[in-house]
């Protein structure tokens, strides 16, 4: 008898729950997170910052510059806008492509 697998079951795909936790991809971005809680500030790598205007949050990785306004809802959209990768690049990168 002939087992069928489905193309979408072989098909590589983006895994969000295999990206990296936030709070420590952050800090090995070089990023020192100051304060507590769910919503930590820190230097905007994206320009010359004196004063921490870039909040991230620690469990979903979103984070907002308030003022050249960098803003992304995860760790993944950091990194792209960081290293000017595009979506698949990055996501391999991260850990979280499955397959191919």
């Amino acid at each position: 008898m002939k087992t069928s697998v489905t193309w979408h079951a072989r098909r590589p795909a983006f895994n969000k729950s295999l990206l990296p936790p936030a709070a420590s991809f952050y800090q090995r971005e070089g990023l020192k997170l100051i304060g507590r809680g769910v919503w930590r500030s820190a230097l905007c790598p994206f320009h010359p910052d004196r004063h921490p205007s870039l909040r991230l949050n620690v469990r979903t990785g979103a984070f907002r510059c308030f003022v050249c306004d960098a803003r992304g809802g995860d760790v993944l959209a950091f990194h792209r806008l960081r290293t000017g990768m595009g979506f698949v690049e990055a996501a391999k990168v991260l850990g979280a492509w499955e397959g191919r």
